[in-house]
């Protein structure tokens, strides 16, 4: 411990009473600072109080919240829906408020009103709830507020989702036979789906560099991936079959392999939604629209037909890249209405 001695260059006053008086007001504006808590020796602990005292805004906060999402490399639909939920939140509380006079009420205040006006679902106001809880996380851990005012608020029972609804054996060969005389790229989308339990935005990403027809694999780059592993999925023989039809060696390495419905392979990827609204336009010509049939279907698909072929749940765990099998078991819900048993009960 030293002493220190802070004169901010007065000494350069002449005036002898007028450096007193400057003298003075800084004495004074030391000690108001020091029994507010700052210390001399300890900058990060000045930061945050200067955090704690001024404040930031909801508009800068989220600024910042995008800024660490981006550099953190989230995934652009993430931080997308991120923003949208807090854009919500500032619309109706206003962007100048200061994130740390924010309290548990303006939140549920906030959720409750939206909540009865545009007559949320269960799962709308959970995850609404989440994306905000997510902010003021990430506000606390900066030490932009001390308490996370979402923490305590309540959430609402989920309702199941419909949505990815697996196939019955009758819709999937009606769909696939509406597909084989309509509309060839969208069939070849789905079986690559089905085949290699590929993610839809994977296969649009999905270049002929990664598709190594010698170890018969396709490998998802950790870019694209969901997961941001890179690791190789097997081609059945029934996809090769697809594949060798395509001439892939004649095309350049960088080129997508589903990027146009006319040629196939292209070398500009094709859009967002191109391949799920001509899907869509299948599902409307044969009047299965309202089953909630998705792309993902096909995968699902594919994977309770694995199941009941005999293959293990580790398998099936490997067959879709995921990282754990608990990933795998949120498959069980659907796998579990295709469990049927033909055994005899044990007798009493």
């Amino acid at each position: 411990m030293e002493r220190i001695r802070v004169t901010r260059k007065l000494n350069r006053i002449k005036d002898p009473k007028q450096k007193l008086r400057n003298f003075n007001n800084l004495c004074e504006a030391y000690k108001i600072a020091l029994e507010g808590g700052w210390n001399p020796l300890d900058e990060h602990a000045n930061a945050r109080l200067r955090k704690e005292l001024i404040g930031i805004d909801l508009n800068e906060a989220l600024l910042l919240f995008e800024s660490y999402h981006k550099a953190k490399g989230t995934r652009p639909k993430s931080i997308s829906t991120y923003r949208s939920t807090v854009n919500s939140f500032i619309k109706y509380h206003g962007g100048n408020k200061k994130v740390n006079t924010i309290t548990d009420f303006e939140i549920t205040d906030f959720l409750n009103f939206k909540e009865r006006e545009e007559k949320w679902a269960g799962v709308t106001y959970n995850n609404c709830r989440i994306g905000l809880n997510n902010f003021f996380r990430y506000l606390k851990v900066n030490k932009y507020i001390s308490e996370n005012p979402v923490t305590d608020c309540e959430t609402r029972k989920k309702m199941p989702t419909q949505s990815h609804q697996v196939f019955t054996e009758r819709d999937f060969k009606v769909i696939m036979d509406w597909l084989d005389k309509n509309d060839k790229y969208c069939q070849l989308f789905v079986r690559m789906i089905y085949y290699t339990c590929i993610r839809p935005k994977e296969l649009r990403f999905l270049q002929l560099k990664y598709i190594d027809l010698e170890d018969n694999t396709i490998t998802i780059p950790g870019v694209v991936s969901k997961n941001k592993k890179s690791i190789p999925v097997n081609i059945d023989v029934s996809l090769r079959a697809e594949l060798d039809k395509l001439q892939i060696e004649k095309f350049d390495k960088e080129y997508f392999l589903l990027g146009s419905a006319d040629t196939f392979i292209s070398h500009k990827m094709c859009a967002e939604n191109y391949a799920y609204n001509r899907f869509k336009k299948c599902l409307e010509a044969t009047g299965l629209l309202d089953k909630n049939y998705t792309l993902y279907s096909f995968k699902h698909l594919s994977n309770v037909r694995k199941f009941r072929a005999g293959w293990t749940l580790a398998e099936i765990c490997s067959a879709n890249r995921h990282g754990s099998l608990s990933e795998t078991e949120t498959y069980l819900k659907e796998l579990l209405k295709f469990v049927r048993s033909d055994k005899a009960i044990p007798a009493i």
